[in-house]
């Protein structure tokens, strides 16, 4: 490996948290969190894409993403197609050498592994690291019908060499997408080819700041708000529009829509309305009957006509854009759009603008749960522990990406909701279960503005800590499948009397007490050393990958307690 990948692999394993001192299996790791990131808007778990152990043969790294976000489970998949109509699906498959060179073979095992693990019927030996991801695919393509086309497929073949281009490695890849194509599982295949140098590339754009220069002659300034900085309303040809939504490869910009409450929906009848008007003699009428774009913007510098937008999201009119650049190539310069370009840091204006410009679509509480006074708390009650026991409550997606913080120190809001069920809900087996239906569950018992903040960190610092265990080899990682029952079992282990409601100032001090033990290490490895010698008893099959979900397992633990 060269000294400049080595570099940035030591960045990735000191980011990242990841505990693996074996450097091509971290390598996987790293390519697999590089190729993800491109696609992905919300955080992820990172290892879990990493289905190249136990004999799996050809493929290293594996996702599915909907709307853009990584789908870890069958549970959260169909959660997911459940709440959220005509989703846009995209499958990942990676394959990473360390060879220094991109050798023919190789490349041709990738293909035939990735034929294999989308065929009905498997003949290869999967290992049971990969089966589950399998598993996972064929229920998205039973699903394909509720999609709003069929996925996207996206194999990217990985080496420390440098790619030249070569005719026969060349034919190959070609050759590859249109044998993976006439499978008619995928509505595209794009297999990509990197060396080290496009490695190194991609990874270093992960967490920058995205920014664009349009030309925006036909605006006004609009009078002095407050929260606002600066605000303009004009109109932009529709083509500007597409060029804010471009990324470096030609594709979308999905990250410019993380903060937007509404899910692109695709072909519904206003779309198909959009869209018929783009292809029509009165596309240039288009300004007059579409609503138009609302952009929030961190900066923005003027010279001129020219306006160079830093930091930018688009809060109103996902769908009008959407159809804007799924019709680019029809675009021409008659085509207008109606513009509002806001440069503000106030999150709560920047909510009520969320809000008030999307009226047409119901907001759903859990959309906005991210501009809430208690959401904002809670990211400062996290705040004002020491460097020691710090975790960082990434409320908003991605808001620590540019930051220097080891990843396993963020927590986002699907893993807070996860691990307070689990430890004080004993509610284990909702962990594998996508964000939305852990909020419509638990929403009448979480995050109240009278609330102590205790519970919230208490919960997701002993899973910090329990990770940790699992790192130094305290915790077998046999178990890692069920370390949400293992952390509802600590709770039971050190305290044997449930928690108070959250708004009762006894709360606090309960765990208070809580923190106490779990910050001695003596105490938390003894206990941990009981609550393992429990599951033994227990004797559940660690290979069963439905066990995680098994109430009849949560039953059995919590049994374990009321002897």
């Amino acid at each position: 490996m060269d000294r400049i990948t080595k570099s940035y692999l030591n960045d990735f394993k000191t980011r990242t948290g990841i505990d693996e001192d074996n450097d091509a299996t971290l390598f996987e790791h790293m390519v697999n969190y590089t190729i993800t990131e491109k696609y992905s808007e919300e955080s992820y778990d990172i290892e879990s894409l990493n289905i190249g152990g136990n004999g799996t043969i050809g493929i290293d790294g594996f996702a599915i993403l909907l709307n853009h976000q990584v789908i870890q489970n069958e549970d959260e998949l169909n959660d997911f197609i459940d709440e959220h109509k005509k989703s846009i699906a995209e499958v990942i498959f990676v394959q990473t050498k360390t060879s220094p060179k991109f050798e023919l073979k190789d490349i041709g095992n990738f293909e035939f592994a990735v034929q294999d693990f989308i065929s009905e019927n498997q003949k290869l030996k999967w290992s049971g690291t990969a089966i589950p991801s399998i598993r996972m695919l064929n229920r998205l393509i039973e699903r394909t019908s509720e999609l709003k086309d069929n996925p996207a497929c996206y194999m990217f073949y990985v080496t420390l060499g440098r790619n030249e281009k070569d005719q026969n490695i060349e034919a190959k890849r070609e050759s590859i997408e249109s044998t993976i194509g006439d499978e008619h599982i995928f509505s595209s295949v794009k297999v990509e080819l990197w060396g080290a140098s496009e490695v190194q590339s991609e990874y270093k754009k992960i967490g920058q700041s995205h920014e664009v220069t349009i030309n925006f002659e036909s605006k006004i300034v609009l009078p002095e708000l407050i929260g606002v900085d600066e605000s303009y309303i004009g109109i932009v040809d529709a083509s500007t529009i597409v060029e804010m939504m471009t990324n470096e490869s030609g594709g979308l910009l999905s990250s410019i829509f993380y903060d937007n409450v509404r899910d692109y929906q695709g072909g519904n009848n206003v779309n198909k309305e959009i869209a018929n008007t783009l292809s029509t003699d009165g596309k240039d009428a288009f300004v007059i009957l579409n609503n138009g774009i609302t952009v929030v913007a961190e900066k923005i510098t003027i010279s001129r006509n020219l306006l160079t937008i830093s930091n930018y999201q688009i809060i109103n009119g996902c769908q009008t854009s959407h159809v804007l650049f799924e019709n680019r190539n029809v675009l021409t310069s008659d085509v207008k759009v109606p513009l509002k370009l806001i440069v503000s840091s106030d999150e709560n204006l920047i909510s009520k603008v969320i809000r008030s410009t999307n009226r047409q679509t119901e907001v759903k509480e859990q959309d906005l749960i991210a501009y809430t006074d208690f959401q904002k708390r809670l990211e400062s009650y996290y705040a004002s522990f020491p460097e020691s026991s710090r975790l960082y409550y990434e409320r908003r997606s991605k808001q620590y990406n540019n930051k220097s913080i080891e990843r396993k120190k963020i927590v986002d809001k699907t893993m807070q909701i996860k691990a307070v069920a689990s430890m004080f809900f004993d509610k284990p087996e909702m962990a594998t279960r996508y964000f939305g239906a852990l909020f419509n569950e638990f929403k009448d018992r979480l995050f109240k503005d009278n609330h102590e903040m205790e519970p919230y960190y208490t919960a997701t610092y002993a899973m910090f800590k329990i990770e940790g265990l699992f790192k130094s080899g305290v915790i077998n990682k046999k178990y890692r499948k069920i370390k949400y029952h293992i952390l509802m079992m600590l709770r039971h282990e050190l305290n044997s009397v449930s928690c108070s409601p959250f708004e009762s100032s006894k709360s606090m001090k309960y765990c208070e007490a809580l923190l106490s033990s779990i910050n001695n290490e003596e105490k938390l490895e003894a206990a941990i050393k009981r609550v393992i010698s429990k599951i033994d008893i227990i004797s559940p099959n660690l290979e069963n990958t439905d066990l995680s979900k098994s109430k009849d397992f949560v039953k059995s633990c919590l049994d374990a307690y009321r002897l």
